[in-house]
């Protein structure tokens, strides 16, 4: 299939590479109709990695947008964090619901998911006792939370926990422990009708060989007939489809037929 859209894309206004401009003309290059900007929402607790102002970053990307507009369909959306929710819904053309960090009260910090693995591994041992299948248990527990709180448009790299398991190095994911969680989250995130992504972002950083989320996971939204879209998480200009036709792939590969891909403001169903 020809990938004519995607959603999930950062830039230098938050913890991307490539500026707002960039990300445009590299989407006009590949023949994109629309392109979505997601910047990480405001978080006081993290201004090197979120945006600094939603005001600031709304008017941003409508400069954008003006710029682009006899080329490029682009959108405002925000992906928005457990912690950070955004200021006013109403100004962002879609919402995209993610967990990338836990706030441990006991401790007065946060613990991020996706951190570097020596950050994952003290975290497991200081938090959670060694145990890293509880760590994930409590991560998709706020994964359900944020989902049945927030209902965002879409589902952001369901299992964002396993970034640093290559290889299982941490824990099981064949564990049946691990996959209950997991599998219970899923299904309270499915249910209220949000889209879930099939994300290449952790292939193009070089943590997985596959995408988000794992393939039982996507054997079950199968099975729960939930809607699936294609996104790289794109934080740098050149890696804006990277990995997402081999996305494709694995989804037709499982037995679906059909995805989510968003054109003129909307997901339209398409034909892989």
């Amino acid at each position: 299939m020809k990938i004519i859209s995607t959603l999930h894309n950062h830039s230098t206004l938050c913890d991307g590479k490539s500026t707002l401009p960039e990300m445009a003309a590299a989407a006009v290059k590949l023949g994109f109709t629309d392109l979505g900007f997601s910047g990480h929402s405001h978080a006081s607790f993290d201004l090197a990695y979120s945006i600094k102002s939603e005001a600031d970053y709304v008017r941003a990307v409508g400069d954008v947008r003006r710029e682009f507009a006899d080329r490029l369909r682009i959108w405002c959306g925000i992906e928005q964090d457990y912690y950070a929710p955004v200021v006013d819904r109403r100004n962002f053309d879609y919402l995209i619901g993610s967990v990338h960090c836990m706030r441990d009260e006991r401790l007065g910090k946060y613990i991020y998911v996706d951190g570097s693995s020596q950050e994952f591994a003290d975290d497991v041992k200081r938090v959670f006792s060694g145990d890293a299948i509880a760590f994930a248990a409590r991560y998709y527990e706020f994964v359900g939370d944020m989902a049945e709180r927030d209902r965002p448009d879409i589902i952001g790299h369901f299992d964002l926990v396993t970034k640093n398991n290559a290889d299982g190095r941490f824990f099981d994911e064949e564990n049946a422990g691990y996959r209950a969680c997991a599998l219970d989250a899923l299904l309270r995130c499915a249910r209220t009708g949000a889209v879930f992504e099939l994300n290449t972002g952790a292939m193009a950083r070089g943590y997985r060989d596959t995408p988000y989320p794992a393939r039982f996971l996507i054997k079950r939204l199968l099975e729960l007939r939930a809607p699936v879209t294609l996104s790289s998480d794109c934080h740098d200009a050149s890696k804006l489809v990277f990995g997402l036709l081999e996305a494709a792939e694995l989804l037709k590969d499982v037995g679906f037929r059909t995805v989510q891909v968003w054109e003129n403001g909307a997901f339209v169903t398409k034909e892989l």
